[in-house]
């Protein structure tokens, strides 16, 4: 079922003609995160193409688009963010020249291999990364058909409990992608941006990764999502040093 429209941006006072970015786009949360003073190392967003018709399901959850496209958008972002590939451990590349002599000792001695960063056995290179959802209304979808078995007298699968909260799939995505940042839930793009760059500003997290999903609220209206991965934003110039006898 659908059921959040995008809102659309409001524009500051030297926005332009044309239509304004849907809230929950690249577009747009790259404009916030501009505002915010913060960079964007990455983003993506749901539907990118024609292609897009449905997110790709992810286990243990149901009925709503909610979470598949928090998940899907979160993955398109990561995937092209700089830390995507975590790269060949040290064992595996063995650099220019012959291999080095093993030494006297049965051929079959296995040869350890390093032992991955505690918390992160697949991306040990990555950032700590926090988490932060946007949902103006939360999962449309997901309440709508809670309270169509309610009138109806309908079991409710045990399910839709735990993704009746939009944080839910965030710690999905955490877990997916061995994010180990704080993972936080807002309302808005404004304190999502607040919050991010304080995680990044306290030293709780080294990127932030940032989520917006709207569903659509008319039966005809299409879900949205996009992600962008924030980084600090750029350091401010050095002052210019004086030196002896010249003038400020």
């Amino acid at each position: 079922m659908n059921l959040t429209s995008a809102v659309p941006l409001r524009p500051g006072p030297d926005a332009g003609p044309g239509p304004r970015p849907a809230a929950a786009s690249a577009a747009a949360l790259t404009l916030a995160a501009s505002a915010a003073g913060l960079r964007v190392l990455s983003s993506a967003q749901w539907p990118e193409s024609a292609e897009d018709r449905a997110a790709p399901a992810i286990a243990g959850f149901v009925v709503s688009s909610f979470s598949p496209l928090a998940a899907e958008a979160a993955r398109r972002c990561l995937q092209r963010g700089p830390a995507s590939d975590p790269g060949p451990g040290p064992a595996s590349d063995p650099g220019p020249g012959p291999a080095p002599d093993p030494g006297p000792g049965p051929a079959s001695d296995p040869v350890p291999a390093p032992a991955p960063a505690p918390g992160r056995p697949e991306y040990a290179g990555r950032p700590v990364t926090a988490v932060v959802m946007v949902s103006p209304l939360g999962d449309l979808a997901g309440a709508a058909h809670v309270a169509e078995a309610v009138d109806d007298g309908a079991r409710i699968g045990p399910l839709l409990f735990f993704q009746a909260v939009p944080n839910a799939v965030a710690g999905h995505v955490a877990a997916r992608w061995q994010l180990t940042g704080p993972v936080v839930c807002v309302a808005d793009t404004a304190t999502a941006m607040t919050v991010s760059a304080l995680l990044l500003a306290d030293g709780d997290a080294e990127e932030a990764l940032l989520i917006r999903v709207d569903q659509a609220h008319t039966p005809d209206g299409p879900d949205r999502a996009a992600a962008v991965l924030l980084g600090p934003g750029p350091l401010p110039a050095p002052e210019p040093q004086l030196h002896e006898g010249e003038q400020p």
